[in-house]
């Protein structure tokens, strides 16, 4: 009932901010799972699905008057990103073929209730809209959008986010207008070094907060050593490694490419974090989240523990029995046998829309076409994101600034998603990132000259010709 009063509340301040405060708000709701509550029968309505629709009919209405056709609309050529609308046809037509054969013409469902299947559906177009609002958004309104203010948001949002989440978690309560992962609250785990805790969220913030806090080094030329000690804490508390695994990653390739110098505060941050770790941790807690980052061997198929790895197991045999549609999104009705206590309730939940891990999900689901469209969609949108920070980094800090954002973000998620979500509709955080960089791109193809907002601008980073 909240949510009824909350969203149009919302809808009419938002109308009322400039078109630069409208995208900081829009791209926060992108980010994070930010949610009002429940919405009738719909629980937990996430920000950004409602959102995405009234900003794409905001632009949309501002671009396109009744009585002419804007001038502006013209320069947005979607030249150029062809390649990543080819992965969103694929994923259309393999929707549309799971709709069919599960809705249309198969048997009755036995998990997924029907407004469940339906938010699955709508929330997988809206990620596409979510995409092309993004585009329009950012190439429309460059010009009034402040880019290191915008990062800057989302950099200290991000920290607020963190130590709420702390917060809730060692109270064992919800953390406020924040839902997924961020709720997720659970009891130390025992494992041979000690009690591992999993502060559930506190991953997800340390891969939206650290690409912010890169992409704002080209307006400083100096990385804030403290704010990436208290993300490496971030990470540690989380206890998740495929974050740990991305994040790094993402460190070591960006220095690697552009920043070599990174390494000795990588080193010198991670020594520093080691030592606090030792000296005021419990034994017992320090032992347990060391032992969880560092063991990625489990006695589960593919090293994973019983429920996520029986779940990739029957993803691939259902990519065996339909390789090129896969299953769709239904029920899976095979039989699951386990000797582990709610293995099978878990699996069966996990077969039915996919999750713990994109890339085995996509196959089951929806066969090579749902595998190729998210390939081409975060490593396609990786390889956009390191060509536009080499043309950029010579001579445009906005530019150069989103691009390591982009790069950042979309590697770390890449290697996120081999355990996180189900790689199509609960991913906007993915669509809103590529839409990002490909309005660099959609911007490039106008022919009216965008000002320079950079003109005094002297970049550090180290251009290496691979």
């Amino acid at each position: 009932m909240l949510s009824l009063i909350l969203i149009p509340i919302s809808i009419i301040i938002f109308r009322k901010l400039n078109r630069n405060y409208q995208f900081v708000i829009f791209s926060i709701t992108a980010l994070y799972p930010l949610s009002f509550g429940n919405l009738g029968s719909i629980p937990y309505l996430f920000v950004i699905e409602w959102l995405t629709i009234v900003v794409f009919l905001s632009l949309i209405n501002q671009l396109v008057p009744l009585y002419s056709f804007n001038k502006k609309l013209k320069t947005l050529k979607f030249k150029g990103i062809g390649i990543f609308i080819f992965a969103f046809s694929i994923l259309i037509i393999w929707s549309i073929v799971s709709y069919i054969n599960n809705e249309i013409l198969a048997q009755i469902n036995i998990i997924g209730a029907e407004t469940r299947i339906k938010r699955l559906y709508f929330d997988m177009f809206n990620n596409i809209l979510l995409f092309f609002t993004t585009v329009i958004f950012f190439a429309s309104q460059y010009e009034k959008i402040s880019v290191e203010k915008f990062l800057k948001a989302i950099l200290y949002v991000t920290l607020l986010i963190g130590f709420v989440r702390i917060y809730t978690f060692l109270h064992q309560i919800d953390t406020p207008l924040v839902a997924g992962f961020f709720n997720y609250n659970t009891g130390g785990v025992k494992n041979v070094g000690g009690v591992a805790q999993r502060f559930a969220g506190l991953d997800y913030a340390t891969m939206i907060g650290i690409p912010a806090l890169f992409g704002l080094y080209v307006y400083k030329n100096k990385l804030n050593f403290f704010l990436l000690i208290i993300f490496l804490v971030f990470l540690f508390l989380s206890g998740s490694r495929t974050v740990m695994v991305g994040f790094t990653l993402s460190i070591v390739i960006f220095s690697f490419l552009f920043l070599p110098k990174n390494f000795i505060y990588f080193i010198v941050s991670g020594c520093i974090l080691f030592l606090i770790a030792v000296i005021f941790l419990p034994q017992t807690f320090f032992e347990g989240q060391v032992t969880r980052l560092s063991s990625f061997q489990n006695a589960g198929f593919l090293g994973q523990d019983i429920w996520r790895g029986t779940a990739w197991y029957l993803y691939l045999k259902s990519f065996i029995a339909n390789p090129i549609f896969g299953k769709g999104i239904s029920d899976y009705t095979g039989f699951i046998y386990s000797t582990f206590p709610g293995t099978e309730h878990f699996v069966r939940q996990q077969l039915f829309s996919g999750g713990h891990g994109a890339y085995f999900s996509l196959l089951g689901i929806f066969g090579i076409g749902g595998i190729t469209y998210f390939v081409i969609l975060v490593y396609g949108g990786i390889i956009l994101s390191f060509k536009k920070i080499k043309q950029y980094a010579a001579f445009n800090q906005d530019k150069t600034a989103i691009a390591i954002f982009c790069f950042m973000l979309l590697i770390i998620s890449a290697v996120y998603s081999i355990t996180g979500p189900n790689g199509f509709s609960d991913v906007p955080h993915i669509f809103y990132t590529v839409g990002l960089i490909c309005a660099i791109r959609v911007m490039e193809n106008s022919s009216e000259k965008i000002q320079d907002k950079n003109e005094n601008y002297s970049s550090k980073i180290e251009i290496n010709n691979y």
